[in-house]
């Protein structure tokens, strides 16, 4: 155990946090969605959705940007709360498919809830 880090934050998310660079992506996506087709790199948090695990990285993680699926927001309203001052662009199927096949890394949760998914920009820290 760490100080001070959210437990549902792996070594291997954590890693790959720490590896992404400024304006790279993650992806978080809900049970349904074929992340083992589609990822680059896998990161598994079965037993988690994906709102607890979007609580648990922005802890760790300058988010300056977010992608959702274009009905999300609507079905699942408490996907965007812990996105407040975060600019957030909707997008339908096909196009939301494409950027999460670009992301840096899928975080694949056990979510049931479908279109619980979302793509993370990461942010830079200023000195």
């Amino acid at each position: 155990m760490l100080k001070g880090i959210d437990p549902r934050l792996g070594p291997d998310l954590l890693h790959c946090m720490k590896a992404m660079g400024h304006g790279d992506t993650l992806a978080i996506v809900d049970g349904n969605y074929p992340a083992t087709t589609d990822a680059r790199r896998l990161i598994r948090a079965d037993g988690h959705s994906s709102i607890d695990m979007l609580n648990a990285i922005s802890t760790l993680m300058p988010i300056e940007g977010a992608i959702i699926p274009a009905s999300a927001d609507v079905l699942i309203p408490e996907l965007t709360k812990p996105l407040v001052d975060t600019p957030i662009e909707r997008l339908e199927g096909a196009e939301f498919y494409a950027r999460v096949q670009q992301a840096f890394a899928i975080v694949a949760t056990s979510d049931e809830r479908f279109h619980s998914n979302l793509v993370l920009t990461k942010g830079a820290l200023g000195y």
